[in-house]
Parts: structure tokens; sequence; C-alpha cells
């Protein structure tokens, strides 16, 4: 990567001679050997290191859908997405299961909720007899009002806007007395042609 002299600070300059190694429109160039935070490239990088590692266990992305994350093996029932660093397991036995863990921790740190509690930031509770699942975010409007600064209404209101009840003057849609309403033209049923 080329970064400019003037972008880093003097102490850096000086502990590392940076001075000396700049070229001479006043450029150094770097290795980068991780990630990097704030790098654009960082997350495509990082995912196609992903692929390569996860293909040779025979792990792909899904391509008969247009579902960007969806990862399936080769012959194993199993299936994953990806969001980030959060991957949503759904397996078939249990050896399924530590195929796909032991190839992720060969080359990275991991963390497993067995429960299936979490993911991407959501609360996942599970019913299997009844086949469902609800999703939730715990605490999160509570904490949205308090960053915001939001101050409730001094009396409890359960609707989008205040209701207004109507006053006397105000009259109501009823049919006007003596007057009979507009009904609309009888269609008559054409006859076929014999």
């Amino acid at each position: 990567m080329r970064l400019k002299l003037a972008d880093i600070p003097d102490d850096v300059i000086e502990e590392y001679q940076l001075a000396d190694k700049a070229t001479k429109y006043r450029f150094v160039f770097v290795e980068i050997r991780k990630g990097m935070y704030g790098l654009p490239q960082a997350g495509l990088l990082a995912q196609e290191l992903l692929e390569e590692r996860l293909a040779a266990e025979e792990y792909y992305q899904s391509t008969h859908t247009h579902t960007p994350g969806l990862w399936t093996h080769a012959w194993r029932p199993i299936q994953f997405s990806l969001v980030v660093d959060d991957f949503g397991v759904k397996y078939v036995g249990e050896e399924n299961k530590q195929h796909l863990v032991a190839a992720l921790e060969e080359f990275y740190s991991i963390s497993k909720d067995e429960q299936g509690k979490k993911y991407v930031g959501l609360t996942l509770d599970w019913n299997y007899e009844g086949r469902q699942v609800h999703l939730s975010m715990p605490g999160y409007v509570e904490k949205a009002l308090k960053q915001f600064q939001h101050q409730g209404p001094g009396k409890p209101q359960n609707q989008p806007h205040p209701h207004i009840p109507p006053t006397k003057a105000q009259k109501y849609n009823t049919p006007s007395q003596g007057k009979t309403p507009l009904s609309s033209p009888r269609r008559e049923r054409p006859t076929p042609n014999r």
C-alpha cells in the first residue's frame, strides 16, 4: 500500500527512518499482512480467503439461489449463512457440525452458541415443535430512547398520534332525511347469439 509521508506522524517517521525510505514524491510503501480496519478491500480479501479455505473442505457459496452468504457442503447435509462474522448453521448430525467447526477452527478463533439464541444482533426464541422462531431485540427501544434523550408523553398514548374527539358542532356522515340514496344502474346481461 502506498502512503503519503505527510499523513504519517513525525515520531513514527523518526522511529522507522521513513524519510530515508520515501520516494522522491514523498511516498512510502508498506506490505499488509492482515486485515486493516477502514481499508475498503479488507472485506473482499477476507471473503476470498475464507472461500479458498472452505473450498478445501468442499464448502461453497450456493449458486442455485440468489442469496449471497448462503453456504452449503458438496455432499454433507449442512448449510450456513454468513453475515460479517456471524454464522447461522443448519445441520443434520453432530459429525457434520463438528466437520464445519474443525474447518473454521483450523484458521480462526471462534465462539459457539449451541442454542442458537443470538444472530446478527437479534435474539431468537426457537419453538421446534411448532416450527416457529420468534425474533426480538430486548432492551433496544429503551436504549434508543435513552441515547436520543427522548422525553415520553405526560400520559400514555398507545397510537401514532393523539386522539381528538369530535365536537358537538361536527356533523357525521348520515343520509339526508327524506332523500333516497343513489343506487347504481342495474346492468342487464347480454343474451348470447345463437
